[in-house]
C-alpha cells in the first residue's frame, strides 16, 4: 500500500479555535474554512494546494486513498476534515502523534515541534501564528506562499517522524488499534437520542431555577459559609476545606481558586453542580453542559466518539474532546441517549475479573489458573495446599486465611485521613502519614487498582470485599452496607478512635451534626452496650432493632446513635434508614413537656413525654415519643428518653444497595496494623489496605487483626509451606524488585512465564506487544517519611514533574493492567473484523450489529473475549454481556 502524509491549515480567531472549541464544533461550524492543504505520497515532493471547497476536494481525488495509509499528526483532526467535510475514507489511518505517546509517554513531549527536535529531525516553523484571523481571501499570493511551505514543512516532518518511530518498533497491531479509534470518532454511526435529553436539561434547568430564585431571596442561603456547608451536606457533600493562610486554621475552601470545591462543578449529582455552580456565579453546570453538548452534537450529525489512545503508561484509552465516554455515570440519562442506528441493536461486553486471572497467569500459578477456569473456589484452594487436607474440611477461618491474600479497593475521590488533613485517596503522596486509628503511620504508596465494581458505604464507594473495622472484627463492605447495625458499630469505632485534631474544624462538627440529627423507624431495641467516651465530643453505640415492612422488604437491622451527656453518659437517638428519603413539611407539631430535664447528681428524673410529628416522601409519617427516667451521674445537666414509638406505612419499591463502577486504589502497608482512616458522608470508618509478599511476623498481624489468632511459629510454618507450594507467585513481587533494578543498570531480566514480560535496561519492562511501561529516571532516593533509600521515577502531573515511589508490587500492577489493556485491544480488532465496534470503555467492547442477528451477534462477541491471546494461551477468560435499543440498556 502506499503512505500518503496529509495536513490541512484552517481558518481560526481568538474565539473560534481548537482552544475554545472541541475538534467536532470546530470541524462542524459555519465558520469552518480550509485555507490549504499539503499531500506527500510515498517518499515524493509535498504538494501544496489552496482554493476554495470544490477545488480542494477535487484535488484531493486525484489520491489512491483506498488503496493507502494515511499519516497525519493528531490524525483525529485531519482524518476527521477528510470524512465529514470531503467524504473520503482511507483504508487505514495513523497518527504519529498517538505513536509517540505510546513510545515515549510524557518524556518527549506529544507536539510535533517537541518530537521533531528530539529525533534531529529539523524545525517546526512559525507561521500559524500569523495567520489568526485571516479567511483565505484575506492572504495576498506571498502569504499563501509562505504559508505552504510552512504546511509542507509539517507534512515532511510528519513524514520522517512515522519512519523514526517505525524504527523504534512501533507494533502493527498498535498501529491497527490507532486506526480503529480513530474510525470511532472520524467515522461515526452512533445517534442521539435528543428529545430524551432535551426533556433532561429542561429538568436540569427547573430545578437550576428554583435554587437561583432561592438564592435571590435569600442570599446568605449560598453565601453564607454556614448555610452553603449544611447545603452540601444535605445533598451527600462533605464540605471542602483549607487551611486558612490568615488564621492557620481548617476553614470552608470555597473559593473560586479552590480546586477541590471547583472538582464538585462535576460531581454526579446535578442538584450539587447546581449549588456549587450558583456560589461560584457559574452560568452552567457539567450536567447542563455535557447534556447540551450532545444535544448540540445531534444537531448537526451523528455522535463521533473520542477516545485518547494510549492515555494512561499502561496503553489504557481515555476520554477526550471534552466528551469524556470513559467517565459516563452508571445510569446516566445521556448513556440512555446513545443510540445505534437505524435496524441495529447496541452490543455491550465486559471482561471478568481479567487482572485478577492475569495475575494468576504471570506468576505461572497454573492451579489457580485452572481454577479461573472452571469456577472454582479459589480461597477454598489456597487454604487446602497451606494445611494440607481436602478443600471439603476446610473450615471458615482456615478458607480466610487463604483469602487474606486477595486486596480490596477504595474509589477515587474517598477522602483520606493524612495527618495533613482529609485527601481523596487518588492524591495520597508517600510523604503523607495515615491516622490507623491509634497512630500516624507511614504506608508504601498509592496503588492504582483499575475500574472495578463499588458499592456506596453512606457516600463513599468501597469494592464490596474490602474490610472494614467493627469493633474488634473485620467485616466485608457489602456486609457492612446491608446491616445496620453492623454499620453503626463501624462508624462509631472510626469516631471513637480519632484522634482529637480531627475532632476540630469542619469534620468534627459534621460529627456533632451527625449525632445530633439521627432519627429510625419503628425500633425494638434487644441490646445496647456501654456508653463509649470520645473526648466528651462525641458519644454513640449500636443497638438492634427489628422492623417488618409491608412490601416484601422482610426484616431490617437498624442502627442507633447517641447525643453525648458529659463523659459517659448519654441517650438513644436513631438513625435514619439508609435506604429511605424523607422531606419533612415546613412544620412539626410538638406535644408534652418535660423533654428535658435538670436535676442533681444522682438523682432520679421523673418519666416525660413528648410526641412529634412528620410527613414524609412515599405516605410515611413517624411519631417520636419519649417516656423514661434516667438515673444521672456524675454530671449536672442531663438529656433522658427512651426508643421512639413509630407507625410506618407502605411504601413503593424496596431499597437496594447502591452499586457502579469506579476507578478504584489502594494504599500499600500502611502501618503495622495495615489499615487506615476514611471518610463518609455518616462519620469516619477504619479500613483495611493492601499488602504484597508479606513475612510470617507480618502474616500474623494482619491475621489477628481479622479476628484468626495463630502463634508465630504456625504464622511462620503457613507462610513456608505456602511459598514452597505457591512458588511463582510468592516470588513475582520479588522477581519484579530485581526487575527495577536492572533496569537502573541498562540489564535485561524476566519477568513471569514463557518471557513474554522481561525489564529490558532503561527503556523499561517490555510487553508482549512490543511496546514498554516506562519508569523515566528511575533512581534510588532517601525517602523523607521512612528515612530508607526508595527507588523513586518522574511521573507528570499537569505541567510539573514530580518523583514517585516505585517497587515490585506495584510493578505488577502496572503489568497486569497493561496485560488486561493488549487482551483488550486484541479482542477489539477480532470483533471489528465482523462488527462495527464504535466505543471501549477500560475492559469492556461495544459494538452495533443488525437487529435480526443480535443473538448471534453477541454470541459472537463473547465468543471473541473468551479466547486467549497467542502469548498466553493458558490464560482464562470470561465475559459477560447483553444487547439492547440504546447504550443504557446494557447496563
Amino acid at each position: 500500500m502506499d503512505l500518503i502524509t496529509i495536513d490541512f491549515e484552517t481558518y481560526y480567531d481568538s474565539q473560534y479555535s481548537l482552544s475554545k472549541l472541541t475538534i467536532e464544533e470546530y470541524i462542524r461550524h459555519n465558520y469552518f474554512e480550509v485555507i490549504g492543504v499539503s499531500v506527500k505520497v510515498n517518499n515524493d515532493s509535498s504538494v501544496w494546494y489552496t482554493g476554495d471547497k470544490q477545488g480542494t476536494e477535487g484535488f484531493l481525488r486525484q489520491f489512491p486513498w483506498q488503496d493507502s495509509v494515511v499519516i497525519a499528526h493528531n490524525a483525529m483532526f485531519d482524518m476527521a476534515i477528510l470524512s465529514w467535510i470531503f467524504n473520503i475514507r482511507p483504508k487505514r489511518v495513523a497518527d504519529t502523534l498517538s505513536m509517540a505517546r505510546a513510545l515515549h509517554s510524557f518524556e518527549v513531549g506529544g507536539s510535533l515541534k517537541a518530537l521533531a527536535e528530539h529525533y534531529k529531525l529539523g524545525q517546526k516553523g512559525v507561521e500559524v501564528l500569523s495567520a489568526i484571523g485571516k479567511k483565505r481571501e484575506d492572504f495576498n499570493e506571498e502569504e499563501l506562499t509562505r504559508y505552504g511551505k510552512y504546511c509542507i514543512n509539517d507534512v515532511e516532518l510528519t513524514y520522517k517522524l512515522f519512519h523514526c518511530l517505525m524504527k523504534q518498533g512501533f507494533p502493527l497491531a498498535e498501529l491497527q488499534l490507532i486506526d480503529l479509534t480513530l474510525r470511532m470518532f472520524t467515522e461515526p454511526v452512533l445517534e442521539v437520542g435528543r428529545e430524551l435529553l432535551e426533556d433532561h436539561l429542561s429538568e436540569i434547568q427547573a430545578v437550576k431555577a428554583e435554587w437561583l430564585h432561592k438564592a435571590n431571596a435569600d442570599r446568605k442561603l449560598l453565601m453564607s459559609n454556614k448555610k452553603f456547608s449544611e447545603l452540601l451536606s444535605s445533598n451527600g457533600v462533605k464540605p471542602p476545606t483549607k487551611i486558612s493562610p490568615t488564621t492557620n486554621k481548617e476553614t470552608f475552601a470555597f473559593a473560586k481558586t479552590d480546586e477541590e470545591f471547583k472538582a464538585l462543578l462535576e460531581h454526579e449529582s446535578p442538584t450539587v453542580q447546581i449549588l456549587v455552580g450558583a456560589r461560584l456565579g457559574v452560568k452552567s453546570t457539567i450536567e447542563e453542559t455535557r447534556t447540551q453538548r450532545f444535544i448540540d452534537i445531534a444537531s448537526r450529525g451523528t455522535l463521533p466518539i473520542p477516545l485518547r489512545y494510549y492515555a494512561a503508561h499502561t496503553g489504557r484509552w481515555g476520554g477526550h474532546d471534552k466528551i469524556n465516554m470513559q467517565n459516563l455515570p452508571r445510569n446516566s440519562i445521556l448513556k440512555s441517549a446513545i443510540l445505534p442506528p437505524s435496524g441495529s441493536v447496541f452490543i455491550d461486553c465486559d471482561s471478568s475479573q481479567i487482572e485478577a486471572r492475569t495475575l494468576a497467569w504471570l506468576a505461572g500459578q497454573d492451579d489457580l489458573v485452572s481454577a479461573f477456569k472452571e469456577g472454582q473456589d479459589v480461597y477454598r484452594i489456597m487454604a487446602s495446599v497451606i494445611y494440607g487436607k481436602p478443600q471439603d474440611q476446610i473450615t471458615k477461618d482456615e478458607r480466610f486465611v487463604g483469602k487474606t491474600t486477595i486486596l480490596g479497593c477504595i474509589a477515587a475521590g474517598t477522602r483520606v485521613l493524612c495527618e495533613t488533613g482529609w485527601k481523596p485517596i487518588e492524591t495520597v503522596a508517600t510523604t503523607d502519614r495515615l491516622w490507623d486509628g491509634e497512630n500516624w503511620v507511614c504506608h508504601q504508596g498509592l496503588l492504582e487498582k483499575g475500574l472495578k465494581e463499588t458499592v456506596s458505604l453512606c457516600g463513599s464507594w468501597l469494592t464490596p470485599d474490602h474490610k472494614i473495622l467493627c469493633g474488634t472484627q473485620w467485616k466485608e463492605t457489602q456486609s457492612v452496607v446491608q446491616d445496620g447495625s453492623t454499620l453503626s458499630q463501624a462508624l462509631v469505632t472510626g469516631a471513637a478512635k480519632l484522634p482529637l485534631e480531627a475532632l476540630s474544624g469542619e469534620y468534627g462538627e459534621a460529627l456533632r451534626q451527625l449525632s445530633l440529627s439521627a432519627i429510625a423507624d419503628d425500633p425494638n431495641i434487644q441490646s445496647t452496650g456501654t456508653t463509649l467516651k470520645t473526648l466528651g465530643l462525641l458519644a454513640a453505640q449500636s443497638v438492634l432493632s427489628k422492623q417488618q415492612i409491608k412490601n416484601a422488604i422482610g426484616s431490617m437491622l437498624k442502627p442507633c446513635q447517641m447525643i453525648p451527656i458529659g463523659q459517659d453518659c448519654s441517650t438513644d437517638f436513631l438513625l435514619l434508614s439508609h435506604g429511605a428519603i424523607t422531606q419533612e413539611t415546613l412544620t412539626t407539631k410538638t406535644m408534652g413537656v418535660g423533654a428535658y430535664g435538670f436535676t442533681m447528681s444522682g438523682e432520679k428524673t421523673e418519666p416525660s413525654f413528648s410526641l412529634m410529628y412528620r410527613h414524609l416522601k412515599g405516605g410515611i409519617t413517624r411519631a417520636w415519643k419519649w417516656t423514661a427516667s434516667t438515673t444521672t451521674k456524675g454530671m449536672n445537666q442531663t438529656t433522658y428518653g427512651s426508643q421512639p414509638e413509630a407507625r410506618t406505612w407502605v411504601t413503593e419499591g424496596a431499597s437496594s444497595v447502591s452499586r457502579k463502577k469506579l476507578m478504584t486504589y489502594d494504599l500499600a502497608y500502611a502501618g503495622p496494623n495495615n489499615r487506615f482512616t476514611i471518610w463518609t458522608d455518616m462519620g469516619p470508618v477504619i479500613a483495611h489496605n493492601c499488602g504484597y509478599g508479606m513475612g510470617h511476623k507480618k502474616f500474623q498481624a494482619q491475621l489477628k487483626i481479622f479476628g484468626v489468632d495463630l502463634d508465630l511459629e504456625e504464622c511462620e510454618r503457613i507462610v513456608r509451606v505456602y511459598r514452597e507450594t505457591y512458588t511463582s507467585i510468592s516470588s513475582l513481587w520479588n522477581t519484579c524488585n530485581f526487575a527495577l533494578l536492572a533496569i537502573m543498570r541498562d540489564q535485561t531480566y524476566s519477568i513471569g512465564q514463557n518471557d513474554v514480560v522481561s525489564a529490558v535496561g532503561a527503556r523499561g519492562v517490555r510487553l508482549p506487544n512490543g511496546l514498554y511501561i516506562k519508569y523515566p529516571n528511575l533512581r534510588k532516593e532517601i525517602a523523607e517519611d521512612t528515612g530508607k533509600a526508595e527507588l523513586m521515577y518522574d511521573v507528570k502531573r499537569g505541567k510539573a514533574t514530580i518523583s514517585n515511589r516505585i517497587y515490585g508490587g506495584k510493578v505488577v500492577e502496572n503489568i497486569c493492567q497493561a496485560l488486561a489493556r493488549i487482551v483488550i485491544g486484541d479482542q477489539l480488532l477480532e470483533v471489528a473484523k465482523r462488527y462495527r465496534v464504535v466505543m471501549t470503555v477500560h475492559d469492556a467492547i461495544s459494538c452495533i450489529a443488525p437487529e435480526d442477528e443480535a443473538d448471534e451477534a453477541l454470541a459472537y462477541v463473547q465468543q471473541c473475549m473468551k479466547v486467549p491471546p497467542t502469548w498466553a494461551p493458558s490464560l482464562p477468560l470470561d465475559c459477560e454481556g447483553a444487547y439492547g435499543y440504546s447504550y443504557g440498556e446494557c447496563k
